[in-house]
Order: structure tokens, then C-alpha cells, then sequence
């Protein structure tokens, strides 16, 4: 009878069969979705130091602010490019006179009330000027929006509180400084607020109130016995202005700002140690200096006793004139210190660490470095028309934000206290005012404005628009056009046409040319 003899597997060894090639689809699988994922997501060899963490805007900025606002303020104090970049935004954003109030306030029949307008403009002229602006008297109000300008890049936000002065307004504004606002102060309240960073929002992240602590440096310098304390003051007499961050443009509840040159730092840093180094090579190798060798005869014989050898002293060059040469000393030999300093590449990496600055801080380059070297007219344009639409996004948010807020706090102040005679129903009419902002000149006036005519023939455009563009108003540019015009009668003088030659007078002896 035939045995077969069949060694069946058990179920361990059926298990680590099914286990192992479990494993081997999933190694399958793992490798098929690296190549469908990203490449950025990737971690190897290549991106082992590139860690990132997902948190929130308020996290980091609560680890980083302190920090970030002194480097940038460092920078600001002693570096120059910052310094330029600082000039750009308050001469561009604010402008040299800052943004002018145009009150709109319209009658029954929708036509402005010139009236009640011109009292409105000339009573916040009055208070413009410094004795009633600025709780310390120091400050216009074009020199406040300049400096809220400043400080909202250089340390990313800016604190005005808006108090009760003795003035005839009985209104003016008191800067605080960013320190004031306490980064290490968070905590729940009861009934369902919290503060984060010293502000204190409701349960729907809307501002309620803000915790001033004077900073350790001004608590010290004010030699004051008692402890630092904290006050809590209601949002509605601070004006807190900070951008919230592109890279976190999906965080709302972001809320302390960065500096602006917060990408650029680091690279400013090196750049400031690298042109250092760089000029303290080129002042040495300028000096064409050297070193004094002793020449000694290692085959001669006895010198004398040990303890009994001289040593000699070294050889020290005291000074250097142009034009002189001096002897050099017997058993010596004169080897040059020759350093090429600066070499031919410094320009060109100067130049590309710029632009990547520039672009940091949003910028032209040939603005920032004031480098006007291959710029023509098409290239300057296209740099800045992109520059300036960045301009007038921070303009309108300093409207909005800053300059809006402070007319309708004075206002309501000014009614109070009767400096501005208008009645509560034209308090609703006024409330929504114009303030025009800066333009800039063109690069080329006589291609843009003839450009602009035929835009206007065309009506692509209007007056307005482009009067606006240029920083001005159309109204007023009628106004005074109209006051010219008038004066110019008054006088008895004859003036040609615009954009044409005055006619010279006709000789009456001569006679007129027949007409064809």
C-alpha cells in the first residue's frame, strides 16, 4: 500500500506568510503615494532640517515679538538701508502733508452743503496744529500720521489712545509705545473673555479692552517706588493699528502685529557685518603694510651661554606717509602684507542681496539702494506702479483705521464742548468723510498727461480720477482754477491758452495775409 508523506504548514507559519506579504503591499502602496504626493512634503536627506510646526499666528508671534520689534528697532538705529526703507514709508504713505480732511456732507436735494463743510474743514484745521493734537504738544497732526506710519513698519504696530484734553476741542491723541502691551500676559476672565497679549477679546475675538504696562526700561528710568502695574483701558478710547500677516492671511484672530522687514533681518545682519569686514579690509590693504623678518645663521657656531643669548626686540613700523620710504634695519628683511580688498565680485553680490531685501521688504530695489544704474523709463515705470499700488493699500488702511476713527472721536468732542457748531442730525452727514492721500508726479509727463487726455476724449477716464491720482482734488483744482481766472480779469492781463503760444499783436500797417 503506497503512504504519502505530506508535511501540511501550520498556523503560525500560514500567518507570518500573510503578514509579510501584507507588508510588502503596503511598502507598494507607501511608495506609489510618495510619487502621487508632494515634493515639498517630502522628508529625506535634503529637507531633514527644514521643521515646521502648524500653529496659530498668536503662538508664534507670542515667542518671537519681543525679540523681533528690538532687532528691527536695532536696525532702525544703525543700519542703512532700514533707515531709507523707514523714509519711504512715511514720505509715500502719510506724505509730506499728510492726508487731507474733505468733509462730504450732502443737502436734502444729494448737492455737498459748502457751508456746513468749509466750518467743519476749517475747525479740524484748527486742531491740526500741535498745541491740540498731541496730548504732549510736541505733535501736529500731519507729524502724528507720519509718525503712525513709521512706527507701524518698524515695529508693526502702533497705540494711540484718544483722551480728554484741555484744549477748546477737548480731544487729543497720546502715543504708547508697542512695549506697553505686555506679550507675556494671557489669561481667562470670567464670563467668557480672555486676554491674549495684554488684549482682552469677547467670545467673537472683537477687541474689548487693553492691559498698558509700562515696560521695565521706563519703569526704571521713571525711579518709581511703587511695583509695575497694569491698566485697563476700554477699546474705544485705543487705537490699536496693526496689518494682519500675509503668511497668515486664513488666521482672523491674529492679534499683535510684526515688524515689516521681519524677512529681511536676518539677511540685513550679514549684509551690515559682511560691508563691515569688507571695509576694514580695503582701509588695510590701502595701508600697504608689511612685516620685518630677522635673518639669523643657523651655522654658526657658539652664541655664548644659554640664559646669556639677547633676544632682539621686535621691530615696530610707527607711521607711514606718502611718498617715504624708509631703511630697513641690518639682519632684517621686508615682506609685504598686499590684501585685495574689496575684490571685483563685491558689487555684484551687494547688488543681489539687495533685491532680495527689497523684495522683503516690497520694494524696488533701485528705490531701496537708490542704485539708478540700467534703469530707463519703461522699467522704472513697471517697478513702480507695482510699488505704489502697495502705497496706496496702506494708505487706504490708514484711512480707514486711523485717520476715520480720530475724526469721528473729535467730532463728537468738538460738539461738546461747542468749538464745532453743527447739530446732532449733521453729525450722521459728516460721518463719512474723504481723506485724500498723497499722489505722485509722473515719470514722464508729457507722454502720461498726453496719454490721460486721450483717455479722458475716450471716456476711459475722468478728471477726477486723474487729479486724484496726483494727490489732488478735482473741486478744489476748479476752485482755484475759477480764482485764477477771476483775478486774472481783475489785473487786466492777457495770458495765452493752456498748452498753447500766446498770439503775437498783427502790425496794422502791414496788411493780412489773403486767405486761401
Amino acid at each position: 500500500m503506497l503512504s504519502l508523506n505530506l508535511e501540511l504548514p501550520t498556523f503560525a507559519e500560514i500567518r507570518k506568510e500573510r503578514a509579510e506579504a501584507q507588508a510588502a503591499e503596503d511598502r507598494r502602496a507607501r511608495k506609489a503615494a510618495l510619487r502621487r504626493s508632494y515634493d515639498a512634503a517630502r522628508v529625506n536627506r535634503l529637507t531633514n532640517d527644514f521643521t515646521t510646526v502648524n500653529t496659530s499666528a498668536n503662538f508664534e508671534l507670542r515667542r518671537s515679538l519681543r525679540r523681533l520689534r528690538a532687532r528691527s528697532r536695532d536696525l532702525a538705529r544703525n543700519n542703512d538701508y532700514v533707515k531709507k526703507f523707514l523714509s519711504m514709508v512715511r514720505n509715500n504713505v502719510a506724505g509730506p502733508s499728510g492726508m487731507k480732511l474733505q468733509a462730504r456732507a450732502a443737502n436734502q436735494r444729494g448737492e455737498l452743503d459748502l457751508e456746513l463743510n468749509r466750518h467743519v474743514e476749517r475747525a479740524w484745521q484748527r486742531w491740526s496744529h500741535c498745541e491740540n493734537s498731541s496730548a504732549s504738544g510736541r505733535l501736529s497732526w500731519v507729524e502724528i500720521q507720519r509718525k503712525a506710519a513709521t512706527l507701524l513698519a518698524r515695529d508693526g504696530e502702533v497705540v494711540l489712545r484718544m483722551i480728554t484734553a484741555d484744549n477748546a476741542f477737548g480731544f487729543a491723541l497720546k502715543f504708547y509705545s508697542a512695549d506697553w502691551l505686555d506679550e507675556t500676559f494671557s489669561e481667562r476672565l470670567p464670563g467668557g473673555n480672555r486676554v491674549v497679549m495684554s488684549v482682552e477679546l469677547d467670545p467673537d475675538d472683537r477687541p474689548v479692552a487693553f492691559y498698558l504696562t509700562p515696560p521695565p526700561s521706563d519703569f526704571q528710568f521713571l525711579h518709581s517706588p511703587t511695583p509695575r502695574y497694569r491698566t485697563r483701558v476700554p477699546a474705544e478710547e485705543i487705537i490699536h493699528l496693526f496689518l494682519h500677516d500675509d503668511e497668515n492671511a486664513d488666521d482672523e484672530n491674529q492679534t499683535r502685529g510684526v515688524p515689516w522687514i521681519h524677512t529681511a533681518i536676518t539677511r540685513l545682519k550679514i549684509l551690515g557685518a559682511y560691508e563691515e569686514a569688507e571695509l576694514v579690509a580695503a582701509r588695510v590693504g590701502a595701508c600697504k603694510m608689511g612685516f620685518f623678518k630677522e635673518e639669523t645663521d643657523e651655522e654658526e657656531g657658539f652664541t655664548g651661554a644659554e640664559g646669556e643669548q639677547e633676544t632682539s626686540k621686535p621691530v615696530l613700523m610707527d607711521s607711514a606717509s606718502p611718498g617715504q620710504f624708509g631703511v630697513i634695519p641690518k639682519n632684517y628683511t621686508f615682506e609685504q602684507y598686499d590684501p585685495t580688498h574689496p575684490n571685483t565680485s563685491y558689487p555684484s553680490f551687494i547688488k543681489g542681496v539687495l533685491r532680495g531685501i527689497a523684495a522683503g521688504m516690497e520694494v524696488t530695489y533701485f528705490s531701496l539702494a537708490e542704485d539708478l544704474e540700467g534703469v530707463n523709463y519703461s522699467s522704472a515705470r513697471i517697478g513702480l506702479l507695482s510699488e505704489r499700488d502697495t502705497w496706496r493699500g496702506l494708505q487706504n488702511f490708514l484711512v480707514e483705521h486711523l485717520n476715520r476713527r480720530v475724526f469721528l472721536a473729535w467730532m463728537r468732542s468738538a460738539m461738546l464742548t461747542g468749538a464745532l457748531r453743527i447739530r446732532p442730525s449733521d453729525y450722521e452727514r459728516l460721518s463719512e468723510p474723504l481723506f485724500q492721500p498723497r499722489g505722485w508726479r509722473w515719470i514722464d509727463p508729457l507722454k502720461e498727461v498726453q496719454a490721460n487726455l486721450t483717455a479722458i476724449e475716450g471716456g476711459l477716464d475722468t478728471r477726477t480720477d486723474v487729479v486724484a491720482e496726483q494727490g489732488g482734488d478735482f473741486e478744489e483744482t476748479l476752485d482755484t482754477l475759477a480764482r485764477e481766472q477771476k483775478l486774472i480779469e481783475q489785473k487786466g492781463v492777457k495770458l495765452g491758452a493752456a498748452g498753447k503760444k500766446p498770439t503775437p499783436p498783427e502790425d496794422e500797417d502791414e496788411p493780412a495775409p489773403l486767405k486761401k
